[in-house]
């Protein structure tokens, strides 16, 4: 028999196989000298059943499950080999459950055994798998832990022809996105990311923290990745500006410490939920 007898030119699909649904293969997601199994899709994208992330975070399933429904966080129906129809869910996911146990302090007892710092490397490197499309946090300086946060968006006026874009987290916080709070401004969107030494020296006189907040937000055409400052934060940075010209930044501050952006925050969420 030839070699090309051996080969299924046509091959007829599962009875059972729906054309609505993309098809997984069976994969898995690698840390170091750890695998975990995951589902991938033609283009190369990892997912996740619920049984597969409950191996790698810890918990059971029905708690996993039960989870990423409360928090309405991002899933996809796809179907395996054999026809059968799964429920999936992006690493990203399992990168916002893990931070979310973390600052529960429900990962102790995790197989893993893993320190906080070694547990925020883990929740980077699932974030990452998934590169958030513009530019990264400049290295030199945004060296603490990593966190991953469900957020929405509330717009609040801090004045007649003065509004912004306020990240509201899961957990209450409330947080400025990068762009946003530079463009409250008209200052360089890039100013806090990429890397650059002389940047980071000036954050780092600012008392900045060196933690990253990396917000999901759900959009019109699915969830988004964005970095985000807490307002503390803003304020320092905002002040930096003021204090070399930047007049925006001087009648921004004025505002806040006028009316208290807090108070207004409080405002526009009460707001948004009635």
């Amino acid at each position: 028999m030839n070699q090309k007898d051996n080969i299924n030119i046509d091959p007829k699909p599962h009875q059972n196989y729906d054309a609505q649904l993309p098809r997984v293969s069976i994969s898995c997601w690698r840390y170091y000298d750890l695998c975990w199994k995951a589902y991938q899709l033609p283009n190369g994208a990892l997912f996740m059943s619920d049984r597969q992330m409950a191996l790698l975070v810890g918990q059971p399933k029905k708690i996993v499950r039960s989870f990423i429904e409360s928090q309405s966080l991002e899933t996809l129906a796809v179907q395996i080999d054999n026809g059968v129809k799964v429920q999936v869910y992006p690493l990203s996911v399992a990168a916002i459950y893990l931070s979310t146990l973390l600052k529960n302090g429900e990962l102790d007892k995790h197989p893993l055994l893993f320190s906080r710092r070694e547990w925020h490397s883990l929740i980077k490197a699932l974030s990452r798998f998934e590169p958030i499309s513009h530019s990264t946090p400049n290295p030199c300086f945004f060296t603490g832990n990593y966190w991953v946060e469900i957020a929405r968006k509330i717009s609040v006026e801090l004045e007649v022809n003065m509004n912004i874009q306020v990240l509201l987290l899961q957990s209450g916080e409330c947080r400025i996105e990068y762009q946003e709070g530079l463009r409250c401004v008209q200052h360089d969107s890039n100013w806090l990311v990429n890397y650059s030494p002389k940047k980071a020296r000036i954050l780092s006189n600012l008392k900045l923290s060196k933690d990253i907040t990396e917000c999901r937000v759900m959009e019109k055409d699915g969830f988004i990745s964005i970095y985000a400052l807490s307002i503390q934060d803003w304020l320092s940075v905002w002040e930096h500006f003021a204090n070399r010209g930047n007049r925006l930044a001087t009648a921004l501050l004025k505002t806040c410490a006028s009316i208290g952006i807090y108070l207004r925050i409080e405002e526009a969420i009460s707001e948004a939920n009635e």
